[in-house]
């Protein structure tokens, strides 16, 4: 178990090492403080095995064999019907535009670099809304041997990466652990918007800023809050 007092600061490091670029970096920074690891997909995916499926029961492996097949026709006929369907692009949320609007309006420095057909944006973290070329070169080498030097390392600069073919951005990635998660977040979202890639919705600009959260108001729909 863990302490109560303990808790924030080890949910604050779980998600300082989702921020790690490969495994390497990972393994390095995960044997300075332990952490649970954990494929958020998969165990999506078992979560819905066992609700609509085994019932959490425990099978014998040759009836679970066996449960695995209807599992796949039951889903591969839902597919075929159009009963589910999958996503092939990215869908923006009405409460991630207005986060990525209020973005823009911070007003950020950002220092570009093109290469191919994609241009990395490297934006300040957190509140920060300077950053120089040379701040950005001793971040990217610095070199850290504690997992505090690694959480400095890792939530100083975001990069964002855009397709120089502006009608792409839905496939631009970014650094932040929020994309990690959901491979959207309102950096890319904010770019987009400051390179006038595209236009927010205008329910994305009626928000109230309060001190811990947005709240988002749909006009032509005041039910829709967020």
């Amino acid at each position: 178990m863990v302490k109560k007092s303990e808790q924030e600061d080890l949910v604050n490091d779980v998600e300082s090492l989702q921020l790690a670029q490969d495994g390497r970096i990972f393994i390095k920074a995960s044997n300075f403080h332990f952490t649970p690891s954990a494929n958020n997909a998969l165990e999506v995916t078992n979560n819905i095995i066992k609700k609509e499926n085994t019932l959490r029961e425990r099978l014998l492996l040759s009836r679970f064999k066996v449960l695995a097949f209807e599992i796949v026709e039951k889903w591969s006929k839902c597919y075929e019907r159009g009963l589910k369907k999958c996503n092939y692009k990215q869908t923006i949320s009405l409460e991630l535009w207005t986060t990525g609007y209020q973005w823009v309006k911070s007003n950020k420095s950002i220092f570009s670099t093109e290469c191919d057909n994609l241009v990395q944006y490297d934006i300040p973290a957190g509140d920060e809304t300077k950053i120089t070329n040379v701040g950005i070169d001793v971040v990217k080498k610095m070199k850290w041997y504690t997992f505090d030097q690694y959480q400095k390392k890792a939530f100083t600069i975001w990069s964002v990466t855009l397709p120089v073919d502006k009608l792409k951005w839905l496939d631009g990635v970014c650094t932040c652990a929020a994309f990690f998660k959901k491979y959207m977040c309102k950096h890319v979202v904010g770019m987009t918007i400051r390179l006038d890639h595209c236009k927010p919705p205008p329910a994305a600009k009626n928000a109230k800023i309060g001190d811990k959260k947005i709240v988002v108001v749909d006009h032509q729909n005041p039910k829709n809050c967020y």
